[in-house]
């Protein structure tokens, strides 16, 4: 599979929006809440608010977008009360057709490696905790790092880009807010009904 990567241009967003809906889009979200999934309301807000965009990718297979992942900004705040940042990923999208291929593995590692070469401390992301630690990821108890709440649990993780980035300190973790769906239900709603129904 010969894939290449580039960073996501304006004329590109409508078509990751689309990949990232059917990426994530389940009926039983759609029962639940009204919406088939909020991943793609994700992305669209990332670009206007709290996301990187040397680090929106997307992976191309012969000029089509089968994959994107999108970075934003995020940070811990110690217990002596400095400010540590951190990147977080995600969604990582991959097209239907192309899933269970090695494309969302092939973004990550690519974007990892895009990260640091940006001069990025450290990434810290809510995942599987059976599939990130293959590309160095692990739980962020490791450097006494809690959720903004105070808690830790496996799927809580994180990966130095410099080494000893997140030695010697402790502290909370804070995302964008942008992930907490919660707080744009209603927007969410409005935006999926300008994509055509599953």
């Amino acid at each position: 599979m010969n894939l290449t990567f580039k960073v996501e241009e304006k004329s590109d967003n409508k078509t990751v929006e689309i990949l990232t809906r059917e990426a994530f889009y389940n009926d039983k979200d759609l029962a639940e809440k009204g919406y088939g999934c909020s991943e793609h309301y994700m992305v669209h807000l990332l670009r206007f608010r709290d996301g990187i965009k040397e680090l929106s990718i997307v992976a191309l297979l012969d000029n089509e977008i089968v994959g994107h992942i999108i970075y934003s900004k995020s940070h811990i705040f110690t217990d002596d009360k400095r400010t540590i940042n951190t990147i977080t990923f995600g969604p990582v999208s991959v097209a239907k057709k192309y899933q269970k291929q090695g494309i969302g593995k092939a973004l990550i590692d690519h974007s990892i490696e895009t990260a640091k070469n940006l001069g990025y401390g450290a990434i810290i992301i809510f995942g599987h905790p059976n599939y990130y630690p293959r590309f160095g990821f692990v739980p962020a108890s490791t450097y006494n790092i809690t959720t903004k709440e105070g808690e830790n649990f496996d799927a809580f993780m994180a990966l130095e880009l410099k080494k000893d980035y997140l030695s010697n300190l402790s502290g909370k973790f804070h995302e964008s807010n942008i992930y907490d769906e919660k707080l744009y239900k209603r927007e969410i709603i409005i935006f999926d009904k300008s994509f055509k129904t599953n």
